[in-house]
């Protein structure tokens, strides 16, 4: 497979209307900062207006379809020995996993891979909790409905970019309004009223242009793990650019008599205003040491550095996307999804004990997402692309030490599997919905306000998984 399809970066349809923006300067962060300094016509979601009423959500994706079957396996003898005979090349001995000491659904005694040892140590302090077998679904479905074609299956499955967007908007329907937004942006939409002394927008993308983001209302502001973006002149110590720079400024704020220069240069100015808004609050915020200097951890030092200027940015909800990517582990695997699971459990331990170190781990809920799960048997060398996946939920607002969901029988060699609908691709047993649904009801959303970002939840009879704490 391309290389590509390993990029945190990778999105079509097609490349996101050609990158819509490309640095703080883009018409995505440029309209996003004239928006969020607008009185936006939205229901309130009731949000008290206490100082330290924040809450943040941390979108981790994981670009390429992880393979989530080798990090949750059962540990218990039996149910590992039907692991080991169905992953066959892929399958870790019971020596390489760090048991957890707690069953899950149907009572199967399970494990995290070796390389997590920050995970399981965040499990067994309840700080972080595993969801079992999530996948795209616009409702309940049946191995048999999957055969038969007798419920409605998601489109395009087994397919990078369109799951990608799947998982991202949660946009199973025909409605265009769902196709054209992502369930993070319409959470932050549901919640604009409440933010009247926000400075910056509600939704900050630490790893570029994204579908998650992208709100009726709102458009995500991009910016990297070293600060905001500032205007591509710079703003130097010299005399020469400090004039370039403040001439750049006085001619923004100008009156235009076109209607079209007018708005440009509205947009720009405010854009400018943002970065150095968020660039000012942060600059006296920790280093936060006890995240790694990996792609991945850097991005989560950021976040924790918002997270920590809460308060100066006036912020009181936060939708966060960060990403890392290769997991598209077609070949190599063993060793490949070794380093990148230790450095998935090493950014997200670091980041917790981080906000541990501020005060905030309780008012910040970060989650995996991923493109898919993966075949459960080998190819001979690693995975292929697959649908239902396990996924892992952390923060001190987590109902932690607890596996929800159901996990799949180990065994695919009788054929008999009740969720196989070939060579281990799981028919997930949990809506993406119903995964996001649960945080929405925490961050503050109403259940109006709920259905109305996860068009699909009504098909299911659970709407609450009961991983977060109250």
């Amino acid at each position: 497979m391309s290389d590509q399809l390993n990029s945190p970066n990778l999105l079509t349809r097609r490349k996101f209307l050609g990158q819509t923006a490309c640095s703080a300067m883009t018409t995505a962060s440029l309209l996003n900062s004239l928006l969020t300094m607008r009185s936006v016509n939205a229901q309130s979601a009731g949000v008290a207006k206490e100082a330290d009423d924040y809450k943040a959500l941390v979108c981790i994706f994981l670009f390429g379809g992880n393979d989530s079957a080798n990090m949750l396996v059962p540990s218990e003898a039996g149910a590992h020995a039907k692991y080991l005979e169905s992953r066959a090349e892929l399958g870790l001995a019971r020596s390489e996993l760090l048991p957890l000491g707690a069953s899950n659904d149907p009572g199967l005694d399970l494990a995290v891979h070796g390389a997590m040892t920050g995970c399981e140590r965040m499990f067994k302090e309840k700080n972080l909790a595993f969801l079992a077998n999530v996948g795209t679904l616009l409702g309940p479905a049946t191995l048999s409905d999957y055969r038969n074609g007798t419920a409605v299956i998601p489109d395009h499955l087994f397919s990078h970019s369109d799951q990608q967007v799947a998982w991202q908007t949660s946009a199973l329907s025909d409605n265009l309004y769902y196709q054209q937004t992502g369930w993070g942006g319409r959470i932050a939409d549901a919640l604009m009223a409440s933010q009247e002394e926000a400075k910056i927008s509600m939704l900050v993308s630490l790893s570029g242009t994204n579908f998650f983001q992208v709100g009726k209302t709102l458009l995500p502001f991009r910016m990297g793990a070293d600060g905001a973006p500032t205007y591509h002149l710079g703003k130097g110590e010299s005399d020469r650019e400090m004039t370039r720079y403040e001439t750049f400024r006085s001619l923004l704020s100008a009156e235009n008599a076109n209607m079209m220069e007018e708005a440009f240069s509205d947009l720009s100015e405010r854009s400018i205003r943002d970065a150095d808004t968020i660039n000012a609050a942060i600059e006296n915020t920790g280093d936060f040491e006890t995240i790694p200097g990996s792609n991945l951890g850097n991005q989560l030092r950021m976040v924790a550095k918002l997270v920590e200027a809460r308060k100066e940015l006036g912020m009181k909800r936060q939708v966060f996307f960060v990403a890392t990517g290769g997991f598209d582990t077609h070949g190599e695997q063993l060793y490949t999804h070794s380093g990148l699971l230790s450095g998935v459990s090493s950014a997200l331990t670091g980041f917790h004990d981080a906000l541990d170190s501020i005060g905030a781990s309780d008012m910040v809920t970060s989650f995996t997402a991923s493109d898919f799960g993966r075949t459960y048997d080998s190819n001979g060398r690693g995975s292929d692309h697959g649908w239902g996946g396990h996924h892992l939920i952390s923060g001190g607002a987590v109902d932690g030490g607890k596996i929800y969901g159901e996990f799949p029988d180990p065994d695919i060699t009788t054929g008999s599997h009740l969720l196989d609908t070939g060579r281990g691709r799981w028919l997930p047993t949990t809506s993406v919905d119903q995964y996001g649904a649960t945080m929405a009801r925490w961050f503050g959303l109403s259940d109006s306000q709920i259905h109305d970002v996860f068009p699909n939840l009504k098909n299911f009879s659970n709407q609450d998984l009961q991983f977060m704490l109250a």
